[in-house]
């Protein structure tokens, strides 16, 4: 026990090299000048960290063992970017990332439960990896006309929460879930050619991009943790979904190699930032197609789009929407804040939905599996951020507190409960015609920026629950942060047994997953 304690802080075998690469690169000359002596047109950065959770709570679906107190996550990750400017019109980008994870007693469990051994898989290659995450040049046709081709993330929108128009790509929730502030570190990148055109005659421009359909597969989609590791959903733990029901990536109504895109027109009107937009894109949340047939006879499913599945209870997928958006924000002078406002209409967002009827699979699996319809969804976001001076008598900041507040509302077009469509494949939760949550932020500042506590709250207001979380975060120095924080969720409505009548929701599924976390970073 002694010998894993003390390497958790210690960088994994996999990446120590590439940090001794790093850190030899970042102390040569890195400076690149032009043939006149210029600037250098080649730049440098990225970081080493380590992150440790711990679990707060014992999880209560890993029998026969006490999960409180222990290590769900050693992680060791060097990111590097690059970025080299051949010439005044052309530039090339590259961002890679590799982590490497201490197989921990608590994941050990996990797996010995049966999580992640689909094709032979151990539970850790969920966590290691070696990613070129964006990898694409830069081209400045005109003053007014810019392309970009290759791996990139592509960002629509005015949330960094529960997002409605930044549906362009998914994220990767398997490692780290939602509670990540840092979204390009959980966004997937895809591989397009976006351009940008200036139009400075209407105070605005145009951004559009197109996905050929040359991704990985892993690439799209909003992926969650269905493996039964360290960020699986209450009462799942240890069980890996793959093995029943996989991804599937050729369904007529989710094809990896369709092609997806969009437009958006981003301008200014008066004091008024705005936008307006189209997409065609992949749902982020997934799918459950299920399989028309259980161990050899009829089911009672309803598949979509296929009359065979790519597993014995179905398949996975992430069909493909069409999503008209709008953006808007604007200073008041009345309120000394920041007002934003983001609308999304979703035409055919699918769910899944408990048959009055239930198949075999909802009757011996779980909520879900009978089928998956379609509906449209208007999705909506309001946000007030504002700077409160008081803090600076009464709590001592050395600057006004930032407070924001969002408040989030998906709102179910046609809606009939008789339906009774589903939040989730698993659980039986009903969707309402109105789903809202709330969001707020408090952000302190102490010691010139060195210390930044801070207070994330969510509430579901509809179903109930929420979470909230703590964190201080300190720099030493100009490369080191060390950050400190507490995930927790609360929520009454979670699956106390497998059964008919279960009514868990969003903060359900976390139901005793608090925990630790802690993450110590050098920025080079």
């Amino acid at each position: 026990m002694k010998q894993r304690k003390s390497s958790i802080m210690r960088p994994s075998r996999l990446v120590r090299p590439l940090i001794r690469a790093a850190v030899m690169v970042a102390a040569a000359p890195l400076a690149m000048a032009d043939d006149n002596g210029g600037e250098n047109r080649f730049h440098f950065d990225g970081y080493v960290r380590e992150e440790v959770s711990i679990n707060a709570k014992d999880w209560q679906d890993t029998p026969n063992y006490n999960d409180q107190g222990k290590v769900s996550m050693a992680r060791t990750t060097l990111r590097l970017n690059t970025d080299f400017k051949a010439n005044d019109s052309l530039g090339f980008v590259l961002k890679a990332r590799a982590s490497q994870e201490i197989k921990t007693s608590f994941l050990g469990h996990l797996e010995g439960m049966g999580a992640n051994n689909y094709n032979n898989h151990g539970v850790m290659d969920l966590y290691n990896e070696v990613d070129l995450r964006e990898w694409y040049a830069d081209y400045k046709a005109s003053d007014r006309v810019k392309f970009r081709l290759g791996k990139q993330q592509i960002v629509w929108g005015e949330t960094d929460f529960f997002v409605a128009n930044d549906l362009a790509m998914g994220y990767s929730n398997v490692w780290r879930s939602f509670l990540e502030p840092a979204n390009e570190e959980l966004r997937k990148g895809n591989i397009a050619l976006k351009v940008n055109v200036d139009v400075p005659e209407a105070n605005g421009g145009i951004e559009a991009f197109i996905r050929p359909g040359w991704d990985r597969k892993k690439d799209i989609g909003t992926e969650i943790d269905i493996y039964g590791g360290r960020w699986s959903s209450q009462p799942y733990a240890g069980v890996d979904f793959r093995n029943i029901d996989p991804y599937a990536w050729n369904n007529s109504k989710a094809d990896i190699q369709s092609k997806t895109g969009g437009v958006r027109w981003s301008g200014i009107a008066g004091d008024t930032n705005y936008s307006v937009s189209w997409m065609r894109t992949f749902y982020n949340s997934p799918i459950l197609n299920p399989s028309p047939t259980f161990a050899g006879v009829p089911s009672g499913a309803t598949p979509i789009g296929s009359t065979t599945t790519a597993g014995m209870a179905g398949e996975i997928i992430y069909p493909i929407v069409n999503v008209f958006g709008a953006t808007a924000s604007r200073y008041s002078d009345l309120a000394d804040a920041v007002f934003s406002a983001e609308v999304a209409y979703i035409k055919d967002a699918p769910f899944n939905y408990a048959s009055a009827t239930p198949s075999l699979m909802t009757q011996f699996i779980a909520p879900g599996f009978d089928g998956w319809k379609t509906k449209n969804v208007i999705a909506s976001m309001i946000r007030m951020d504002k700077n409160f001076a008081f803090t600076q008598g009464l709590l001592g900041t050395e600057k006004p507190m930032f407070f924001s507040v969002q408040l989030f509302d998906k709102w179910i077009q046609n809606f009939d409960a008789n339906e009774n469509l589903l939040y989730n494949v698993g659980w039986g939760g009903r969707v309402k015609r109105h789903n809202a949550l709330l969001t707020t932020i408090f952000d302190l500042s102490y010691d010139n920026g060195r210390v930044h506590p801070q207070l994330v709250l969510g509430s579901d207001i509809t179903n109930g629950g929420g979470f909230f979380i703590p964190s201080v975060t300190m720099q030493f120095g100009k490369n080191w942060r060390w950050k400190v924080e507490y995930d927790g969720f609360w929520d009454s409505g979670y699956m106390k047994a497998n059964n008919a009548n279960d009514r868990t929701t969003l903060f359900g599924y976390l139901h005793n997953r608090d925990q630790v976390y802690t993450s110590l970073t050098y920025q080079f």
